[in-house]
């Protein structure tokens, strides 16, 4: 009997000894404590991942004319970045950067429209907010509601050469590239935070 009681007494003490820090798995959910669960796929939080944007991108038209000696090229941007509409709602400035450093029309002079109707010289404004050549509108993407922003903007480029000959020469040229590609970089601003960038190429396809 007296051995009975000591085992008795014995399996209590053991079950008062199991870890404090053991949590039951079915109970232990980020949002139950008010943080924001990550992303599983990227390591991000959702906050992080929600404001990426995405890109729907087709090849770019640059259209060419030559007048005298002047080539001019007509780059016209047209791009959409979307969001989910959870997202979007959180949003207080999308950007749009243009990179041109791999193409023919690096370092050539440049015009576009800017929010003011005006036409500037030489520099774009990247912040969509102050861009009046846009579209926002609701999407249904695998039957998630997103929300769209097309940019659509042209970029006139101009150079002046030597003679007509040359200029002509020169839109030939750059007829025959096919292998130009643009690269688009955009992130989103909220709450004093700019999110991560995004960035994705398209192809300049060159056109009389």
């Amino acid at each position: 009997m007296k051995l009975f009681f000591t085992l008795i007494f014995a399996a209590v003490i053991l079950a008062g000894c199991s870890k404090q820090g053991d949590v039951n798995p079915q109970t232990n959910k980020n949002n139950s404590t008010g943080t924001t669960p990550p992303d599983a796929s990227s390591g991000l939080s959702h906050d992080d991942s929600i404001h990426m944007p995405k890109f729907n991108i087709n090849r770019q038209t640059v259209k060419t004319s030559v007048s005298g000696s002047k080539l001019t090229l007509v780059f016209n941007e047209n791009v959409d970045i979307l969001f989910t509409s959870e997202a979007y709602q959180k949003i207080s400035a999308v950007h749009l950067q243009e990179d041109f450093k791999t193409t023919l029309l690096n370092g050539l002079d440049f015009t576009t429209v800017a929010q003011g109707g005006n036409t500037t010289l030489d520099w774009v404004d990247d912040n969509l907010n102050n861009v009046i050549l846009k579209k926002v509108s609701d999407t249904l993407i695998n039957n998630v509601k997103m929300m769209k922003i097309n940019v659509n903007r042209p970029f006139t480029f101009f150079k002046s050469y030597a003679s007509n000959k040359d200029a002509l020469n020169a839109q030939t040229f750059f007829i025959s590239k096919t292998d130009d590609t643009v690269v688009f970089t955009s992130f989103s601003y909220y709450n004093q935070k700019n999110y991560l960038p995004q960035s994705e190429a398209a192809v300049l396809v060159y056109t009389k």
